[in-house]
């Protein structure tokens, strides 16, 4: 992550409130297209909404076009000891170091963690406050101790000369909760970016980190770590790296084997660039010299924040960029991630549910792009002061978790990719229809061309070349007129709703049946917002789960109990169904 000092953001957690706000509502539904539908309209009162205010919205629950991909990936392991400190207030995520976020990771499902920027823990020789160090005074020399190999002068062979203790901690921390492990061969932002002294001695330690941790060594794991990233924005001034780019490619080069000699199965790649627009020698002549010298990639890693922009579709020209870049370099099999990614940097901070309505649409915008894999900067200070307790951006993550609990995708009609942005899934046995909207709309001051150039100047650190903004003309976007198709007649079915706004914290807004199907819900929904809704029947036979799949089903789509809609958040009864 970059970290200019001319701009440090005061974003609050928002407070996480146990209240319902609405009652259970029952009501009929006929069982022709032209019935007469079930108006749900909480908090408004029905008189309020207009049918040219609503965005139209098909899902047709008869046949899945395909997976659920995961992008549940996030960047701050939840173990105490690894959180951006507190005085490091650029961004908003600094958190008080002991609290331990394992319950909230659980909540939402997140299944892959990046081990960047843990000040210590996880970094081979972090050395900060030093005179080079960029950070200043912002992380402590005292975390210097952490390094998993501190005294550089020590052999690398020698398992003595390493400190794995801390990093044993926060790795351990990502296994118990289920997920992934991304770990970043490096340092941590604030540190010295001089490169090593011995690309050599370097690769030896990484060598026996991979040793370590997959292959048991030093009394170590086997935890089969599958993703190893060397370095991180190399490319962005020298906060990371001061060396030349040559330098970079020859580090890159001396590890990427060491990985592939410590475990041929690890998946190895970098160089998680900040400036994935500019023409650096981290995008084509990295490619070229990768291809040359014969290394392995077996993915490409790069960043993005919506800076100026606040545009979640961002992200999705970014990829399809890379993608085709991969592909005329011959990378056709290498994937292409976004290791960091997030809301603006450089902007006025946003709002808690305006930071979650974008969060929540770009993910769902991610799964018609080429992006394998997605780890948002960063999630360890989004669950409260006691880990369990999530601000709205923990409530988006913990409704986005919520639907691998459906991973057959239905087709969607209605949406678009300007803010409006929906999801609609299906249980294997097919008794369960999961539909997530999120209405985002960019700010009226990121919209249109920009008066000056497309780049992000600051002097004398960097420039970053910005993609160019989009006009958009918002209408129909003040709630939702949903209707769910082709759910198997002759059966009854419940409809829970839970919404995420500046007045609900993921509140259960009560429970309808409906008698039959098709269901058609009417309710106002203004931007910015989340809704969940979740369709169960009530009644079923064998036939249920016969109806159609995709060709091929998915190993291990085990789908957990669903907890009964009540009056609690609907936050609450996640915890009550994950957290054990």
């Amino acid at each position: 992550m970059y970290t200019p000092a001319v701009w440090s953001p005061l974003l609050r957690l928002a407070r996480f409130t146990s209240a319902c706000l609405a009652a259970s509502l029952f009501a009929s539904a006929a069982v022709f297209a032209d019935a007469a539908i079930a108006m749900i309209s909480a908090p408004a009162a029905p008189a309020r909404i207009r049918a040219r205010d609503l965005r139209k919205i098909t899902v047709d629950a008869s046949a899945p076009v395909g997976y659920l991909r995961s992008l549940q990936g996030v960047n701050g392991a939840p173990a105490p000891g690894s959180h951006k400190p507190e005085n490091f207030k650029f961004g908003g995520w600094n958190m008080p170091e002991q609290v331990d976020v394992s319950k909230g990771y659980r909540m939402a499902r997140i299944d892959l963690v990046r081990t960047h920027d843990a000040y210590g823990p996880t970094d081979i020789d972090a050395k900060f406050e030093t005179a080079d160090a960029p950070g200043g005074g912002l992380i402590s020399a005292r975390r210097d101790v952490f390094d998993i190999f501190p005294d550089p002068d020590a052999d690398a062979n020698d398992p003595r000369s390493y400190n794995f203790g801390p990093t044993d901690q926060i790795i351990d921390s990502i296994h118990k909760v289920g997920a992934q492990v991304m770990f970043r061969l490096g340092r941590s932002e604030g540190a010295d970016p001089r490169p090593p002294k011995d690309f050599d001695k370097y690769a030896a330690i990484a060598k026996h980190i991979v040793l370590h941790y997959n292959r048991g060594w030093a009394k170590g794991f086997h935890y089969r770590i599958r993703y190893w990233e060397i370095w991180n924005e190399p490319d962005l001034g020298k906060l990371f790296w001061s060396g030349t780019a040559q330098q970079y490619y020859e580090l890159y080069g001396k590890l990427a084997h060491a990985v592939k000699s410590a475990d041929r199965h690890a998946l190895v790649g970098g160089p998680a660039i900040a400036r994935p627009n500019d023409d650096t020698p981290y995008r084509d002549a990295f490619l070229e010299y990768v291809r040359a010298e014969h290394l392995p990639l077996d993915f490409y890693s790069w960043h993005w924040y919506a800076t100026d922009s606040d545009d979640p579709l961002d992200f999705i020209r970014i990829s399809r960029d890379t993608r085709a870049r991969l592909d005329k370099h011959g990378f056709r099999h290498t994937r292409s991630m976004v290791t960091e990614w997030n809301y603006g940097l450089m902007d006025p901070p946003p709002t808690s549910v305006q930071r979650a309505s974008f969060i929540t649409a770009a993910i769902i915008y991610m799964q018609d792009a080429p992006i394998d894999a997605a780890n948002l900067y960063r999630a360890d200070s989004v669950f409260g002061a006691d880990g369990a307790t999530p601000d709205k951006t923990g409530q988006a993550l913990i409704a986005l978790g919520r639907l691998k609990d459906t991973p057959y995708r239905l087709k969607v009609k209605g949406a678009d990719l300007n803010g409006f942005a929906v999801e609609a899934a299906r249980s294997a046995d097919g008794r369960t229809v999961q539909v997530l909207l999120s209405n985002y709309q960019i700010p009226a001051e990121f919209l249109g061309p920009r008066a000056a150039d497309d780049v992000l100047h600051v002097p004398p650190v960097f420039d970053v070349r910005l993609l160019a903004r989009r006009s958009i003309s918002y209408r129909n976007n003040s709630g939702y007129d949903l209707t769910v198709d082709h759910l198997p007649a002759d059966r009854r079915y419940s409809v829970e709703r839970c919404r995420i706004s500046a007045a609900h914290d993921f509140t259960n807004l009560g429970t309808t049946l409906f008698d039959n199907a098709p269901i058609r819900l009417q309710n106002e929904l203004p931007p910015p917002a989340i809704e969940l809704i979740t369709i169960r029947a009530l009644d079923s036979t064998p036939a249920d789960a016969a109806v159609h799949r995709p060709i091929e089903t998915p190993e291990s789509v085990g789908t957990p109990a669903q907890s009964a809609a009540s009056d609690e958040n609907c936050s609450a009864s996640t915890t009550a169904a994950f957290v054990k």
